[in-house]
């Protein structure tokens, strides 16, 4: 079961400075990043690599919603992608269609609990219009996303 959580902007407390790991998602990071993709989910989520690349794709070209390059980030590390953040804007689901809302936040598996994912999600709220609600939806059973989504002040929609 997945929930949705939100946060709005004005309530999120600046992380301070970016880290120059991070920077934003480009085309050519596409085959990159879908790789990742399909690396850091449980199997099953996506059929095989070539469909992580096509969704990866999917929502560069606004099928989830209007891509906003300035929140959509890679995280480097040894000059690897390592971890990604994809955000929309109006995506295409009812009960968030007003939101500004994370599709995906990905961290490679062997660089989880080193603040990646912490760091993508700081770097993409600081680029969030004030006054906009924020939105995201995690599997019920992702104790430890629950957990990041929460300490940085998300709270479970109604």
């Amino acid at each position: 079961m997945q929930l949705t959580m939100t946060l709005p902007r004005r309530e999120y407390v600046s992380q301070g400075a970016i880290p120059q790991e991070v920077r934003s998602l480009t085309e050519q990071d596409v085959t990159a990043v879908g790789r990742l993709y399909f690396e850091s989910y449980p199997p099953g989520t996506v059929e095989d690599e070539m469909e992580a690349i096509a969704d990866i794709s999917a929502a560069l070209n606004g099928e989830y919603g209007i891509f906003l390059p300035d929140q959509n980030l890679v995280y480097e590390h040894d000059n690897e992608i390592v971890g990604c953040i994809m955000v929309v804007d109006s995506p295409p689901w009812d009960d968030v269609a007003e939101q500004i809302f994370i599709i995906d936040l990905f961290v490679h598996p062997d660089h989880r609990g080193e603040g990646i994912g912490r760091t993508l999600l700081s770097t993409a709220l600081e680029r969030v219009p004030y006054d906009r609600i924020i939105g995201l939806r995690v599997e019920s059973e992702n104790s430890a996303a629950i957990a990041l989504y929460t300490s940085i002040g998300f709270t479970q929609a109604n």
